[in-house]
């Protein structure tokens, strides 16, 4: 497969962080975004057909699925390491180490406009980072 250019990467980090699966076209580099949470029939039969399709001819295809729990929460300890306010992290750490981890974390980082923002573009390069390393280590991309 050739190299994607960073607007496929930055599609495709939005995708599977929306929980989306995607397939990338090895030769065409076209991808193909699978909506992990249609409730409509009509789409998800349209859906089950564009898989069905790609299923054909998987090994024309490199499949990423959304991000595990252990790497959103590997991401989420990347930006407490960035805080420089110690009671916050010593906030984030105690919402990572407790039930529901992600929705905790969330929690907190909502609770504040700036570390919402803040958050908002960190997780987002690093999800481009994740998606790129995904594809270099799993694929030999």
């Amino acid at each position: 497969m050739s190299r994607l250019h960073q607007a496929a990467i930055k599609e495709l980090a939005k995708e599977i962080a929306n929980g989306n699966t995607c397939y990338i076209h090895h030769t065409s580099r076209k991808i193909t975004t699978i909506n992990n949470e249609l409730k409509d029939k009509k789409l998800i039969a349209e859906q089950a057909k564009a898989i069905a399709a790609i299923e054909l001819k998987i090994d024309d295809h490199l499949k990423i699925e959304p991000q595990s729990t252990e790497d959103q929460i590997e991401i989420m300890r990347y930006f407490i390491d960035e805080m420089s306010d110690k009671s916050i992290r010593k906030e984030m750490t105690n919402a990572l180490k407790r039930k529901n981890p992600l929705r905790n974390f969330i929690q907190v980082i909502e609770s504040d406009m700036e570390l919402r923002q803040r958050w908002r573009i960190f997780k987002f390069d690093e999800d481009q980072r994740w998606v790129s390393n995904f594809i270099i280590d799993a694929y030999n991309y």
